[in-house]
């Protein structure tokens, strides 16, 4: 699904217009500018990328109907509209895919403890050292510009090698799981009929 589809979905679910909640669905799908395959879901459809989305926007968003709705509520439909209905941890991407056995990344070593704590943080949440390929990446760089400012992603991209790319990691990742690239059944449908009143 595009990001216009998931703020239409909100919008059914949640009120107000579509555009209230373009934040939330553009920041979750960003990965697909590293990487325009599906498997850009691994880097923030998870419970990982739920949890960045509240730190970047908020705990809650006012819509066009003066409701407020939690920003984790909107991350997890777009991870469920996306995964056939699930919301999973970094650990259910992750776990028991051999592809990635040999893709722990080399971490940097930077001075300032609220980056390493950024840099450490995928694998604090899934205790598997190739999910630091999230933040220990171009990726990772792009996430600490939005989250921590623009010295804190300058000093991480001056630390990790050039190669360290989230494409090549992502390349190597095999789908273990239907619901790794299968789309709610439901939320097409309802799209589909939506769009032909249209």
């Amino acid at each position: 699904m595009n990001i216009w589809q998931h703020c239409l979905l909100s919008q059914r679910k949640f009120g107000g217009q579509p555009q209230d909640y373009e934040q939330i669905h553009s920041f979750i799908d960003s990965s697909k500018y590293f990487y325009h395959h599906v498997k850009h879901r691994l880097l923030l459809h998870n419970m990982f990328g739920v949890e960045l989305a509240t730190e970047l926007i908020g705990n809650l968003i006012t819509n066009s109907d003066q409701r407020q709705v939690l920003v984790r509520d909107i991350a997890v439909e777009h991870c469920r509209e996306d995964l056939n209905g699930r919301t999973p941890t970094l650990y259910d991407w992750l776990n028991e895919n051999p592809a990635l056995e040999t893709w722990a990344p080399t971490v940097p070593e930077p001075t300032s403890e609220l980056l390493q704590a950024f840099i450490w943080r995928p694998f604090f949440r899934s205790n598997l050292k190739t999910s630091l390929n999230i933040t220990c990446s171009d990726f990772g760089v792009f996430l600490a510009e939005h989250l921590l400012g623009i010295a804190a992603a300058r000093e991480l991209a001056q630390l990790i090698a050039p190669a360290q790319r989230v494409q090549n990691f992502l390349a190597a990742f095999k789908f273990t799981q239907k619901w790794q690239y299968t789309p709610q059944r439901e939320e097409l449908q309802w799209l589909k009929q939506a769009e032909g009143k249209q």
